[in-house]
């Protein structure tokens, strides 16, 4: 009966071990942000991800003291190295991605890129 008991608790081990499908953490999840500087006032990139797949990008640009405000929400997805964000009716734009730490860096098929710090 023990050796029952320990095969039967083996397997149960096993069992609950592996066949669980681990999810793969989703490093975008949070709010990520960048600021750039010009001559003429300052432009504040905010990137939020969440975990039900939607993204909302605010711009908050102050050119010579007018301040403007845009939003625009999103769909994304991702791959080991590419983002594809998507707005409803409109066409997906996919750009390469770098997560390092607690940045984001966007290669949007320029030579440009864009860190974004995690906030």
């Amino acid at each position: 009966m023990k050796i029952f008991r320990s095969i039967l608790l083996i397997l149960i081990l096993a069992l609950g071990t592996f066949s669980c499908e681990k999810d793969e953490a989703n490093l975008f999840i949070g709010t990520w942000e960048n600021t750039e500087i010009t001559v003429v006032g300052s432009v504040v990139a905010t990137l939020t991800f969440r975990a039900d797949m939607t993204q909302t990008m605010v711009f908050v640009m102050d050119i010579n003291g007018a301040i403007s405000t845009i939003s625009n929400d999103y769909t994304y997805s991702y791959t080991d190295t590419e983002l594809t964000v998507s707005q409803p009716g409109g066409n997906p734009e996919i750009t390469e991605y770098i997560i390092s730490a607690s940045s984001l860096t966007l290669s949007p098929g320029t030579n440009d890129e864009v860190t974004y710090t995690k906030i």
